[in-house]
């Protein structure tokens, strides 16, 4: 979890994101892009195919998180994340774009749009996420069991 770690090979070891399915494409200069397979573990009607709205949740929060990551060079914890839902998603694959908006001392804030392999846009997102405060070591920068 340091600068000289590639934001996609980061974002490729984390356990949730390998779980799910997301793929980070591309991030660098404050902007990253992502992609998610779908499948019917990821629905929350197994009878219409609608994805669950976590899925999308996770996948513009792991975008938007390696937009700042590109940006800062380390891990950056989600503190909120605004997402409006604008299209129900039952295609095979959605897509993320997250762009940073401004980086500062304690937080970074990114936009973060969710479409199909139509290019329907799904969601609307804006996170913050924590770059700098409190005192020293963190959960986000130790490892497990120190």
């Amino acid at each position: 979890m340091d600068a000289d770690t590639d934001p996609v090979e980061f974002f490729d070891r984390i356990p949730f994101v390998d779980d799910l399915g997301i793929e980070l494409t591309d991030a660098s200069g404050g902007r990253a892009e992502g992609r998610l397979e779908l499948a019917e573990r990821h629905t929350s009607n197994e009878r219409t195919g609608v994805v669950h709205g976590g899925v999308t949740y996770s996948l513009a929060d792991t975008v938007g998180g390696a937009a700042v990551y590109s940006t800062v060079g380390r891990s950056t914890p989600t503190v909120d994340m605004r997402i409006d839902y604008l299209a129900p998603a039952t295609g095979e694959e959605l897509r993320a774009e997250a762009e940073t908006l401004r980086v500062g001392a304690g937080v970074a804030t990114v936009d973060v749009t969710v479409v199909d392999e139509s290019g329907t846009r799904i969601a609307e997102c804006r996170g913050v996420y924590k770059t700098g405060g409190g005192d020293g070591e963190n959960v986000w920068q130790g490892n497990r069991g120190e």
